[in-house]
């Protein structure tokens, strides 16, 4: 039976005052962590951590009996060849950050690459991954930090091909943390993404979650439609009005068959769940209602778990 050790929210503010509120309001939502992009905090400075930033921030989720989860920053990429030597110093510095908040779990996305280039270098460019992964992993474990490796939505660039990601399918972020088989590096599932990917790439969004639950040691769960965002420059809001893209709504919002998605996956014994909601739909009323939804959710399958193991 798969055991949730901690449900968490994303951070949502950090202008001004707005850490010291938003860490609040996650507290009294009923977060058990809190998932940081150190970038937010300003707690990496070419590509070295602030241990000021981080000292600070520790002592900030301590007074509030918040634990932490760290998602590296969104243009770390270990398929970047011109930027290689930064990008190692940006991943080694983010687990820095995340040993020195005590967080277990660091997310870190696949590479995005132009999709032609995808496709005629896909081997070398999966090397290339692979021998980043196993570093920043062998980093990551020295530290007490396990690397979790997220698959990817199908986002406004993919129908025209500008930029693509293998991680827009389950199965290949499996196969590549397989391939790296390193005690310090699993996966992330975002269900939403996976929601999203699995309809554009005309797949089962079931066995798509089933090929990548196994090697899972963190989710992500926030609302959407499942469609691909494809309106033609959109003016703030219509993605939203239209249903479209990943939007990372409140639970709720969307129409993502969360039960039919999560019952019996054959998730390993322990994970972590952070609700991933963007800042501009997280308010107290919404990160109340979508803890408590997540919590009824998790209490059903369990319940569901342990009723077909009794039969």
């Amino acid at each position: 039976m798969t055991t949730v050790s901690s449900l968490g929210v994303m951070l949502t503010r950090t202008d001004g005052d707005g850490l010291a509120r938003s860490l609040d309001m996650l507290a009294a939502a009923g977060a058990e962590h809190v998932e940081i992009n150190p970038t937010l905090v300003h707690g990496l400075l070419n590509g070295r951590v602030r241990p000021e930033v981080v000292r600070t921030l520790r002592d900030d989720l301590t007074a509030r009996s918040l634990g932490a989860v760290v998602h590296a920053p969104l243009s770390l990429s270990l398929m970047d060849e011109e930027h290689a030597g930064l990008q190692r110093a940006v991943g080694e510095a983010s687990v820095a950050f995340a040993a020195g908040l005590g967080a277990r779990r660091m997310v870190i996305h696949p590479g995005w690459v132009e999709g032609r280039r995808l496709k005629l270098e896909r081997e070398r460019l999966m090397q290339m991954e692979r021998a980043g992964l196993r570093h920043l992993a062998t980093v990551a474990a020295d530290s007490g930090v396990t690397l979790c490796l997220e698959n990817m939505p199908a986002t406004e660039e993919s129908p025209d091909g500008t930029l693509d990601n293998h991680g827009l399918d389950c199965r290949s972020v499996a196969a590549q943390v397989r391939a790296v088989d390193h005690p310090g590096l699993a996966a992330t599932i975002d269900v939403s993404h996976a929601y999203i990917s699995s309809a554009w790439l005309g797949e089962d969004l079931r066995a798509q979650l089933e090929a990548l639950a196994p090697v899972t040691r963190h989710l992500h769960w926030h609302d959407s439609f499942g469609r691909v965002a494809t309106l033609p420059r959109p003016r703030p809001g219509e993605n939203l009005a239209y249903g479209l893209g990943d939007l990372h709504l409140p639970l709720g919002w969307g129409d993502l068959p969360w039960e039919a998605a999560m019952a019996g996956l054959p998730l390993p014994d322990e994970v972590s769940i952070t609700l991933e909601i963007t800042p501009k739909y997280a308010t107290p009323d919404t990160v109340t209602d979508s803890v408590a939804r997540a919590r009824a959710l998790i209490e059903r399958l369990g319940a569901r778990q342990n009723g077909e193991a009794a039969a």
